[in-house]
């Protein structure tokens, strides 16, 4: 394994009244962390990931040997993936706030802006 080429941050929108991101086309590249933003709900603890073929394509649950992938985050942090391959092959991506129990979370009085972290190669 080579070292990645770029190591780029591209914004991702949870909307007010929702858990679930818009959707992020990756393109060539692959998500290995997220930056939460400051105003983040504190009932948030973690996020999971929703994958599909296309842009406008059915989101499925991101599961590795049949459990959702999920990622802890708090306030204001910068949370990694254990496996920087963990969503290698995922194209189109949106990401799912949760209480540590997996239970959605929606945002209450303003849309949330993370930060994926993305690399362009492996």
């Amino acid at each position: 394994m080579g070292y990645p080429r770029k190591v780029s941050y591209v914004s991702l929108t949870v909307p007010i009244a929702a858990s679930e991101s818009d959707a992020l086309d990756l393109d060539a590249g692959v998500a290995i962390g997220l930056v939460a933003p400051a105003a983040l709900e504190a009932t948030t603890a973690q996020v999971s990931f929703k994958a599909a073929t296309s842009l406008a394509g059915t989101y499925k649950v991101v599961k590795q040997n049949g459990t959702k992938l999920t990622v802890p985050i708090a306030v204001d942090d910068f949370g990694m993936l254990y496996n920087i391959t963990d969503l290698i092959g995922v194209r189109f991506l949106k990401i799912v706030l949760e209480t540590a129990g997996g239970v959605a979370v929606a945002q209450a009085t303003a849309a949330r802006v993370f930060s994926v972290v993305k690399m362009d190669s492996i």
